[in-house]
């Protein structure tokens, strides 16, 4: 795990890794340091289960495949029957995407085990999932429960390099700069970006984007940017 010692504050990776998008390249900044936390400590989790959430794009399955790593488990395919899997994977258990019609039910039945039995079950969901089953209600209320929220600066500039590599494409760090200060402070708007870019751009440009293409490719976008008077004196130098 990461050393515990260090700044919260900074953006840290943790010290192990789980091949692409691997718990090596999840950085831990404030906007992700309580769900960070949450997975961490797994096994104090009261009745062995626990509840991660987050908007669209937050990373949410990146981090929960850090804790699948961590504790050695596995996904549920939602079709075993939950007694079956929960017995088959020794009673570490991710649930992704609950709020895409799993059965709540059988997400019930988990909780139950995990408290039962002693597992450690992780159920991932967006922030706008309500349960439609009171009893599944009532178990999501009693477990530790962290939110992912929207990007700071340092997460935001991790967020828009990733998406943007994603796409074969390499920002100079002046094109990143004025991006930061004026786009959609969210993972939706990094990611908005970052397909604007990959849609204008001709295949095969080499080399980092520069602040100059940035400016001119941006200006066309549906969401409006920030007002960048104040930089119009200098159009190379990031605002």
């Amino acid at each position: 795990m990461a050393d515990q010692t260090a700044d919260s504050s900074q953006p840290r990776l943790f010290a192990f890794s789980m091949g692409d998008r691997d718990a090596a390249s999840h950085v831990v900044s404030s906007a992700t340091q309580a769900a960070a936390d949450l997975v961490q400590s797994w096994r104090r989790w009261p009745r062995g289960a626990a509840v991660l959430t987050g908007p669209s794009g937050s990373g949410r399955t990146h981090l929960a495949r850090v804790w699948a790593q961590a504790a050695q488990a596995e996904a549920w395919d939602g079709r075993e029957p939950p007694h079956e899997a929960f017995r088959r994977l020794s009673g570490r258990v991710l649930i992704d995407d609950a709020d895409l019609g799993a059965d709540e039910e059988a997400l019930v039945r988990f909780f139950d085990l995990a408290g039962e039995r002693g597992g450690a079950v992780l159920v991932v969901a967006l922030e706008t999932w309500r349960p439609r089953l009171p009893d599944l209600a009532s178990r999501i209320a009693a477990a530790p429960r962290a939110r992912l929220l929207e990007p700071d600066p340092a997460l935001l500039e991790v967020v828009l390099r990733r998406y943007c590599r994603d796409r074969f494409l390499e920002l100079s760090d002046e094109a990143v700069a004025y991006l930061l200060t004026r786009m959609e402070r969210s993972f939706a708007g990094a990611k908005q970006v970052a397909d604007h870019l990959d849609q204008r751009l001709r295949k095969g440009a080499r080399g980092p984007i520069k602040l100059g293409a940035v400016r001119r490719l941006v200006s066309d976008m549906e969401t409006p940017f920030e007002d960048d008077s104040a930089a119009a004196g200098d159009k190379d130098a990031p605002p």
